[in-house]
């Protein structure tokens, strides 16, 4: 809440007079943009879900940008303003939402362009001062079922002036529709608010002040070591948190199945060792270790003296095989901006929180291995992250670290915009460079082959790869070398022969991907699983 003033202009009067002309807005739509329209009319989703989809596919298939230059061309031909922008990417608020108002009216005609200001915070004077720098545009679609305008914003990731968490919130629907909020109750007085918001201020304030300091410490000691911006920090800590409470269809966390499984793969061998711990009080020690201590404390009238040694016995876990190496092949292809069958996001998205959530799930495990025992002859954990987006590129080389800085950086990339076709072999490739340059270090360091590590290969996609012969070449070179491979098609069926059963979501993949790999060790190695 803050106070305002309306000035007049130069000519101290406010013009009334003819209602104001509805305009509208007209042009050709760029073709790729058509056939998502098109796709979207025929799902089964409800039209308020089809326009989300919509401005969300504009959105992340937009750069942010208030370039000149860039606006002088949208404008050189104006028939061709709307595939201009598409075809250029570059775009600000006016500009996106501009194209967003345009094709979201081959779904529903009760759309608008708003102009006005997005101010994040008062100044310290306590006002909300709008100026030509924070100026901003939205969208309002009329919603029939709620009866209310709901707000949207085609706006790309980057506008300064955004606050893109409420942004993705308002995309998602996962806040109350209407501009503001309306409430059908009275409003209070200026007063009563005042006194209202003194009351909430004085019970929370402390309590929140906690929470705020313990978030904000987190945020910038992971943004520090990840070497990312604190927005990106949180935003990473928010969908880490998120994905940890993805469940089964039985309710189960699938973080807590997949470390289950993942510890049957262990095989573990308790030995007991003697620890010495010390010094301890005579009451909890075997056998006195520092007699000058026990002296001192004696002198000073102390009746259970410290200076004694305890006799621990402990458990210390060894493994009989070298761990495990997981090499990703994720897809980012054109296609992956197009709906989860189940979920209605963004295909690329859901595997992004996949991916997060089983990765994130075995170095749990990993931690919790390593808490069992220092001595232990622990199992190595190593990921490799490659994506086929046009192009075979490595996202993540090979690594056994999972510090912010690898976190981010897996994050990162399948956060990418998803373009260009699907080059499954080539990322196959990249894969059997690291794999090959694992296998000579292993020979180098005399590693037995019996305590090699497993190798597995994930390939994901939604389609079939772009040279299907190939990529099947890549799966027998990979095979030859001793690793397991495995074809996940999400919402299709694969010719391979290394597929997996038919997946209709990325949302089943978690259970399918975790059961699959439990299976292959049980075949390589039966004794190693019970």
């Amino acid at each position: 809440m803050f106070d305002y003033q309306i000035k007049a202009g130069p000519r101290k009067i406010l013009e009334t007079g003819e209602k104001l002309t509805e305009l509208e807005t007209a042009g050709e739509i760029p073709e790729e943009l058509s056939r998502k329209i098109e796709e979207l009319k025929k799902s089964s989703l409800p039209k308020m879900r089809q326009i989300r989809e919509l401005v969300k596919f504009i959105r992340n298939n937009l750069i942010y940008s208030n370039s000149n230059e860039a606006w002088k061309r949208y404008v050189a031909n104006p028939d061709e303003f709307f595939k201009n922008i598409w075809k250029g990417k570059e775009a600000d608020c006016f500009v996106a939402n501009t194209l967003a108002v345009r094709v979201i009216s081959e779904i529903d005609k009760n759309v608008n362009f708003v102009g006005g200001y997005f101010v994040k915070e008062k100044n310290k004077e306590g006002e909300a001062v709008l100026h030509s720098g924070n100026g901003h545009a939205w969208l309002e679609v009329w919603d029939g079922q709620s009866g209310r305008a709901v707000r949207l914003d085609a706006t790309p990731k980057g506008d300064p002036n955004m606050d893109e968490q409420q942004q993705e919130k308002e995309l998602e629907g996962e806040i109350g529709e209407g501009d503001f909020g309306e409430s059908e109750e009275e409003l209070a007085s200026e007063e009563e608010i005042k006194k209202k918001i003194k009351e909430m201020q004085e019970s929370q304030g402390k309590k929140e002040k906690r929470q705020v300091a313990q978030s904000d410490l987190e945020q910038a000691r992971f943004s520090e070591l990840a070497e990312c911006t604190p927005e990106q920090a949180q935003e990473f800590l928010s969908a880490l948190e998120r994905v940890r409470q993805i469940k089964d269809d039985q309710g189960n966390p699938i973080s807590d199945l997949l470390k289950d499984e993942w510890k049957k793969i262990i095989i573990e061998r308790k030995i007991e060792a003697i620890d010495y711990r010390g010094p301890v009080r005579m009451d909890e020690g075997d056998r006195l270790e520092d007699p000058v201590s026990a002296r001192i404390d004696i002198r000073s009238r102390e009746f259970n003296p410290s200076g004694f040694e305890k006799h621990e016995i402990t458990e210390k876990t060894e493994t009989d095989f070298g761990g495990i190496n997981i090499y990703f092949s994720f897809d980012l292809s054109g296609s992956m901006n197009e709906s989860d069958k189940a979920s209605g996001r963004r295909k690329a998205d859901v595997q992004r929180d996949v991916a997060l959530l089983f990765v994130d799930s075995l170095m749990q495990c990993a931690y919790v291995s390593r808490q069992q025992g220092e001595n232990s002859d622990l199992l190595p954990i190593k990921i490799m992250v490659t994506l086929a987006s046009g192009t075979g590129s490595v996202e993540l080389p090979l690594t056994d670290k999972w510090g912010p800085k690898e976190r981010w950086a897996f994050y990162s990339a399948l956060n990418r915009l998803a373009q260009g076709g699907t080059p499954t072999h080539t990322t196959l490739e990249l894969i059997e460079k690291d794999l090959d340059k694992e296998l000579e270090e292993l020979r180098n360091k005399k590693v037995s082959k019996e305590k090699f590590p497993i190798q597995y290969v994930a390939e994901i996609s939604d389609d079939a790869p772009n040279d299907f012969d190939l990529t099947e070449k890549k799966h027998k070179d990979l095979k030859v070398r001793g690793a397991f491979v495995r074809s996940y098609t999400i919402g299709g069926k694969s010719e391979s022969e290394d597929a997996a059963e038919p997946i209709e979501s990325f949302s089943q993949l978690p259970q399918i991907l975790s059961k699959d790999i439990i299976e292959k060790f049980k075949k390589l190695n039966p004794k190693r699983i019970k």
